[in-house]
C-alpha cells in the first residue's frame, strides 16, 4: 500500500523533531540578551536534549543528530570546530552505555544519570579547551554552567516527555 505525500513527510517531520527542537533551543540560548552577567547564566541545552533522546528514544536522535547538534554548538558559540562534537559524542556513548541502569527507574534516578553526564561532560570539554588555549580556563565557571544545566534539566525533561507523549507517539509512553 503506498503512502501518501502527508504521511511521508508527516513521518520525516516526526523522525527529525528531536534534532530540530534541540536545535531551535540552542538557537535561542545563543540571542543576545543584553543583562548583567547574563553571559554567565546560560544552561547548556544540547547536552539536555542529548541525554533525554539518547535515553528514551535513541532510535529518533542518532549519531548523526548529535554530530549535527555539535557542528552547530560549535558554528554559533565560535569553538574550535570538533571540541562540542568530540564532547556530545562522548556523551551520548556514555548515556547509551549507562541507558539500562537508569530508563525505567524514577524521574530522580534519571536526574542523578543526567547530573553524572552532565558534569563528565562539562569536565572533559574544560579539559579540552584548555589543552585548545593553552592555559587553564576558570573551573569555577564550568562548575556554574554545569549547576544551572543540571538544575533547569528537569523542566526540559518535562517538555521532551511531552511531545514525546502527544505528537511522536509510537508505543512508549513516557511518565514521571
Amino acid at each position: 500500500m503506498k503512502e501518501s505525500f502527508t504521511e511521508i513527510l508527516t513521518g520525516c517531520f516526526k523522525r527529525y523533531f528531536p534534532l530540530l527542537m534541540a536545535l531551535l533551543f540552542v538557537l535561542i540560548s545563543f540571542v543576545p540578551i543584553h543583562l548583567p552577567s547574563w553571559h554567565i547564566l546560560k544552561p547548556d541545552f544540547a547536552i539536555i536534549f542529548l541525554y533525554f533522546w539518547a535515553l528514551y528514544r535513541s532510535d529518533l536522535f542518532g549519531i548523526v543528530s548529535v554530530i549535527i547538534l555539535g557542528l552547530a554548538v560549535d558554528s554559533l558559540s565560535g569553538a574550535p570546530f570538533g571540541m562540542n562534537i568530540i564532547v556530545f559524542v562522548f556523551a551520548y556513548i556514555l548515556t547509551l552505555r549507562y541507558a539500562n541502569y537508569v530508563n525505567v527507574k524514577p524521574f530522580f534516578i534519571s536526574w542523578v544519570g543526567f547530573a553524572f553526564v552532565c558534569f563528565i561532560s562539562f569536565f572533559l570539554k574544560w579539559i579540552l579547551f584548555s589543552v585548545y588555549y593553552k592555559t587553564f580556563l576558570s573551573f569555577l565557571h564550568i562548575l556554574i554552567n554545569c549547576a544551572e544545566t543540571i538544575l533547569i534539566y528537569p523542566l526540559i525533561a518535562r517538555l521532551n516527555m511531552y511531545v514525546q507523549n502527544e505528537f511522536l507517539g509510537g508505543d512508549e509512553i513516557l511518565d514521571e
